[in-house]
């Protein structure tokens, strides 16, 4: 499977940059005070983050990658997306951190991954891919995201998948035309999991409960554009959310450049 999804992605950027005359490439670039993903910090500084990509009618492709500033933080993602005239999303992402945790004291413990293979996909390796869906329901705000880990960095003792999935709803509220209010609360999961552990559990303690189910977050997050010049704006954005699973409640903010 791992060399099926690295052909398939690999295939993709290929043929999209190819279609480049029908097409179009877009950037952004975005600073925040850490980097929060489903369910924790995995990125404890503040980072900025950048992510270019290539869009052909409903099909994307591109790279999101995102820096510490204390030097500590790695993290580099390939991924491909199709969104269809109906607002269903299927996305597939080549996820590899390569952080030295070791550089922080309360991180030490995940080690100093800079010298990693990236090109080691077996085991060992610091990759792992990640299949979603995302939907918002017609006529309302609510959006729906699922994912699971298919393959890679995500293994029982015996080197199993333990395909890890993670479960989100979340609601926009516009305020004043410019302000959205984004409540959203989010579960997690392991469809074969020989210890009830899953990917999502970070901590610990959370690690010493290894739960079979879990709430990952609830969360809220505000967000509005802020005008720096009479033709330039950045889009602000800061919110606070908890994670019963691993026992932490975390303030978040950031800022996208462009």
């Amino acid at each position: 499977m791992k060399k099926i999804i690295f052909t398939l992605l690999t295939g993709l950027m290929t043929t999209l940059i190819f279609a480049q005359d029908s097409g179009k490439f877009d950037l952004t670039a975005s600073l925040h005070n850490q980097w929060y993903w489903r369910g924790y910090a995995v990125g404890p500084d503040p980072i900025i983050a950048a992510q270019a990509s290539f869009k052909y009618k409903g099909l994307e492709v591109g790279t999101w990658n995102g820096y510490g500033l204390a030097g500590q933080w790695k993290d580099v993602d390939l991924y491909v997306s199709y969104t269809t005239k109906g607002g269903l999303s299927i996305a597939l992402w080549d996820i590899y951190n390569y952080s030295d945790y070791a550089a922080s004291p309360s991180y030490a413990g995940y080690g100093n991954h800079t010298q990693s293979n990236y090109f080691n996909y077996g085991t060992g390796t610091r990759h792992f891919f990640d299949l979603s869906v995302a939907y918002t329901i017609p006529s309302t705000s609510l959006s729906l995201f699922a994912s699971t880990i298919i393959e890679g960095r995500d293994r029982n003792a015996d080197g199993s998948q333990r395909y890890s999935s993670y479960v989100k709803a979340s609601y926009d509220f516009t305020i004043n035309e410019d302000v959205s209010v984004t409540p959203y609360i989010s579960t997690g999961f392991a469809l074969n999991s020989d210890n009830d552990g899953t990917f999502w559990q970070w901590t610990d303690k959370a690690v010493a409960d290894s739960k079979s189910v879990g709430i990952n977050e609830i969360g809220i997050n505000i967000s509005k554009p802020v005008k720096i010049t009479d033709s330039y704006s950045i889009k602000a954005n800061a919110g606070v959310v908890a994670s019963p699973l691993n026992h932490t409640m975390t303030g978040l903010l950031g800022v996208t450049l462009f």
